[in-house]
């Protein structure tokens, strides 16, 4: 099996089922005790090597997170996209369709970037194919309210991976806690989903491995105290994420000009910089395109056809529409690696320092911490 073990033993599709299933007193993956209210927090790229590499600075974490020490598989790709998907409906990526960052659509045979424009080459209430949690929720009469930034509001990621639940956008963590407080006690049953972007951004520019990723990771642990004083003793929260990070610096970005032999009968590339997705023109060899790459990244990556990567479960249970969406070869970076097409990539994707998506247990362990009635 290419996807290497992990120390996980709960997949990140199980946390908001569990607190689905905490709503009516049912047993659940996480073993959450039955509650009235309900939420989970995700922290975009907190993993869980990032976490324990710099405990000192997340204190109050670190010491919830130690009285359970649960740990998640975010699956793969180990992209937010996916991942969050693969969080609101309980599904994997082979289930409900958002198997990568980027993909190609194999009707109009468009890139659709899952953080940015699907319309008008997909619908968000046919794309994204699962039912979500909220959905189920609301057809038993409880509220699900889900909260973001308000750039988000209308968006077609959005649209398909929150559906049932009412968006509000907000700006900062604090305003959604107190958002959160207020829903809680405008309802006797309710189910809520927080989301928290900055510590990913910082990552994204500096790198984990950076001062200023310690900064954002001191300011989140110093805010997440005030949620002692927010939650009532018939109330749960569970913080995770959707994906950890790895640093790539400089020499580990390998940019491919237009002309390489690498993209020789490559019709698209899809993915992201940690995993290419590469479509290849009809009629082209597989084969003979992944063993150039193989020659190329030697052990630093994993290099599989379609047929070998659908063979091997990457994406879970996958049905045969969503298999047509997956690339015909997969370059997934295992060691500090990422690959960019220069000619289209833009200059922010080549600058970007902290990176992720691939199959590393980096990438894809995450910590899954209950809290107030689930401590």
């Amino acid at each position: 099996m290419v996807l290497p073990g992990t120390e996980a033993t709960v997949r990140l599709a199980d946390v908001l089922t569990s607190c689905w299933s905490a709503l009516r007193a049912e047993d659940n993956p996480l073993s959450l005790a039955p509650v009235s209210k309900a939420a989970v927090l995700v922290v975009d790229g907190m993993g869980v090597h990032n976490v324990r590499a710099r405990k000192g600075h997340a204190r109050w974490l670190s010491e919830n997170w130690s009285r359970r020490g649960i740990v998640g598989d975010s699956g793969f790709p180990s992209t937010t996209a996916s991942a969050l998907a693969s969080l609101t409906t309980g599904c994997g990526p082979g289930e409900h369709g958002i198997v990568g960052y980027t993909v190609r659509d194999p009707r109009s045979g468009a890139l659709i970037n899952h953080l940015k424009e699907w319309e008008p080459h997909v619908d968000p209430d046919s794309w994204q194919r699962c039912e979500t949690i909220f959905e189920k929720a609301g057809s038993t009469g409880i509220s699900s309210l889900s909260m973001g930034e308000r750039r988000f509001a209308g968006t077609g990621f959005t649209r398909a991976v929150w559906r049932g639940a009412t968006f509000v956008g907000t700006e900062s963590l604090d305003e959604q806690f107190v958002r959160l407080r207020e829903f809680f006690d405008e309802n006797d049953q309710a189910l809520a989903y927080l989301y928290w972007p900055a510590l990913d951004r910082t990552g994204h520019s500096s790198g984990v491995e950076s001062e200023a990723w310690i900064r954002r990771l001191e300011d989140l642990d110093q805010q997440l105290r005030s949620l002692e004083s927010v939650l009532r003793p018939d109330e749960g929260l569970v913080i995770t994420a959707d994906h950890g990070m790895v640093d790539v610096r400089d020499e580990g970005k390998l940019l491919v000009p237009e002309g390489s032999p690498l993209v020789d009968s490559v019709a698209a590339w899809g993915g992201e910089p940690r995993v290419a997705q590469l479509y290849l023109e009809e009629g082209a060899d597989s084969d003979s395109v992944a063993t150039r790459w193989r020659e190329e990244v030697g052990q630093d990556a994993v290099v599989l056809t379609k047929e070998s990567a659908l063979a091997q479960g990457l994406w879970g249970d996958i049905s045969d529409d969503v298999a047509r969406r997956v690339g015909d070869v997969m370059v997934m970076a295992v060691a500090e690696r990422a690959f960019y097409r220069s000619e289209v990539a833009s200059v922010q994707s080549m600058r970007m320092v902290g990176q992720h998506g691939s199959i590393t247990r980096e990438e894809r362990e995450i910590p899954v911490i209950p809290l107030g009635a689930w401590a």
